[in-house]
């Protein structure tokens, strides 16, 4: 049986290596496309490319594993079957039920993994990818401004300085075009300008020094001057600038499980839905048991499948793969709405694939694995 077990992890670990690189890759160009703009900006560094896949490495993985185990369970196990090994297995008095050792014992183990990057190392790279996405665009638009060239890339702003030093960090005889308020738009006239760098918050800032602010309404005769020493213009990143690509997470996945209680506990007191943070800390429980369904779904698929039948075998793995997704979704949609207990939402996919999965097995079972 030992033996049996090895022999079978080393047929499953070399593809899930291969598929989980490919997924990986797959994932991190679909990033990297939908933040072009972000990405290959003027600024950007070969170091905040190495920092930008670091810290999305836990979710890319936590995404990639369970299509690539499922996958690496149909390309290792369904390799045995085209060989007719299962049938010389089964002739020494193995049974298909013994083979499920190998993707079980594996499958339990990307769960346990999947649990703790989903539970730490995930949110901590998603707030990192915030803070870094900020940063290269503070650094893009403070290197993009030229002399003496109108700047639009920031949404209802045009920005013109006559002169920009060499290092792009300060500009001389500032124009600010703020048309954020169409009403009443803003015209900002500054000797001296720069981008806050320091800042960490979602807003993009920009220090004006020795102006004055110009206000027209448009419904109305009424215009405002105002002379300052030094202000800030605050841009938000997460809105007008979301078109530049700050768009690599969604809140909850960026929270932990003591934020997220805290964040139910916060909604609960205020009269809000707690339901939705409790709802993601069952969602990445399901998501960490999906290895153990899958393992139990996918071997009897591998193994129990016609001969020449690779295509149709991919085929239906992918299918099942986006299935358990769509059923997650639409649980998860009946738990924020009271309509199943949260739980039972959360796992109704993977009871779903494990009832299916044991089901195929016993049929594998009594028909053997000769095809």
């Amino acid at each position: 049986m030992i033996l049996l077990a090895r022999y079978l992890l080393k047929e499953l670990l070399g593809p899930l290596v291969v598929w989980v690189a490919f997924m990986f890759l797959l994932l991190f160009v679909m990033q990297f496309l939908v933040g072009t703009e972000v990405l290959l900006g003027s600024a950007v560094t070969l170091s905040d490319v190495g920092r930008l896949i670091l810290y999305l490495t836990p979710h890319f993985l936590v995404k990639a594993l369970p299509i690539a185990f499922l996958m690496a369970i149909l390309l290792g196990l369904g390799r045995l079957s085209e060989d007719r090994e299962l049938t010389a297995l089964q002739a020494l008095g193995i049974s298909p039920v013994q083979l499920l050792l190998g993707p079980v014992a594996i499958g339990l183990v990307l769960g346990g993994l999947m649990a703790l990057l989903a539970f730490t190392a995930q949110p901590w790279g998603l707030t990192s990818v915030k803070a870094l996405v900020n940063e290269v665009i503070k650094k893009n638009v403070a290197g993009d401004v030229k002399s003496g060239v109108f700047y639009e890339d920031l949404s209802d702003l045009t920005l013109y300085a006559e002169h920009v030093s060499r290092q792009g960090g300060e500009w001389t005889h500032v124009l600010l075009h703020d048309d954020r308020e169409p009403s009443s738009p803003l015209l900002v006239l500054a000797q001296r300008g720069r981008v806050n760098m320091r800042g960490s918050d979602d807003a993009l800032r920009l220090v004006l020094e020795e102006g004055e602010v110009h206000r027209a309404n448009r419904s109305t005769t009424d215009y405002s001057l105002l002379r300052f020493e030094q202000g800030e213009v605050s841009v938000g990143l997460g809105s007008s600038m979301n078109r530049k690509g700050n768009r690599f997470r969604s809140q909850k996945e960026e929270m932990s499980p003591g934020e997220l209680m805290q964040a139910a506990e916060e909604a609960g007191k205020s009269g809000g839905d707690p339901r939705p943070f409790w709802m993601a800390i069952h969602m990445r429980v399901s998501n960490a048991v999906a290895p153990f369904s899958f393992a139990l779904l996918g071997t009897p698929l591998a193994i129990g499948r016609k001969q020449g039948g690779r295509a149709w075998g991919y085929l239906l793995t992918l299918g099942g793969y986006v299935l358990f997704y769509v059923l997650s979704r639409v649980f998860e949609t009946l738990g924020n709405q009271q309509k199943l207990p949260m739980l039972l939402a959360a796992q109704l996919p993977n009871l779903l694939f494990i009832t299916v999965g044991v089901v195929a097995m016993w049929r594998v079972s009594r028909s053997g694995t000769v095809r």
